[in-house]
């Protein structure tokens, strides 16, 4: 039940974030293209698609350490999640550890963001991303 929620709400801020002008990609599985080898992929190993995602924001690490540090409801954590939401910065927490190459190549950029979103309301979710997104690309 938790899962569900999780996901429902991870579609929600997905699509949100997918439109949103200061956001450069967002990568979630609801957003594989239908007419994609990847989606058909997706189709056969996965049942959804997940609470997990990842988005480059406008600009480099400057923009994307005022955006976790603007983050009002969001923690910032290195957990997967639990039913809270969770965000971090994946070049300098999760992933620090990999040569810059390598990080390059994985597509970790310093402006990326992983949020692991939670069960809280979806619409709250978003405010606190929109808020820390209006500091961080001001």
């Amino acid at each position: 039940i938790r899962m569900e929620q999780q996901q429902r709400n991870a579609v929600e801020v997905a699509a949100y974030l997918n439109v949103h002008p200061k956001v450069k990609k967002v990568n979630y599985l609801g957003l594989i293209p239908k007419d994609s080898e990847a989606y058909q992929i997706f189709q056969r190993q996965y049942s959804g698609t997940g609470a997990m995602l990842s988005f480059e924001i406008d600009g480099g690490e400057e923009e994307a350490f005022k955006f976790l540090n603007t983050l009002k409801m969001i923690k910032l954590a290195v957990s997967l999640g639990s039913t809270e939401s969770l965000a971090e910065h994946p070049r300098t927490m999760t992933h620090a550890g990999l040569e810059k190459e390598h990080l390059d190549a994985l597509g970790i950029s310093e402006s990326l963001v992983r949020i692991s979103v939670g069960v809280e309301y979806y619409k709250d979710i978003i405010w606190d991303i929109e808020q820390a997104l209006k500091v961080a690309c001001s």
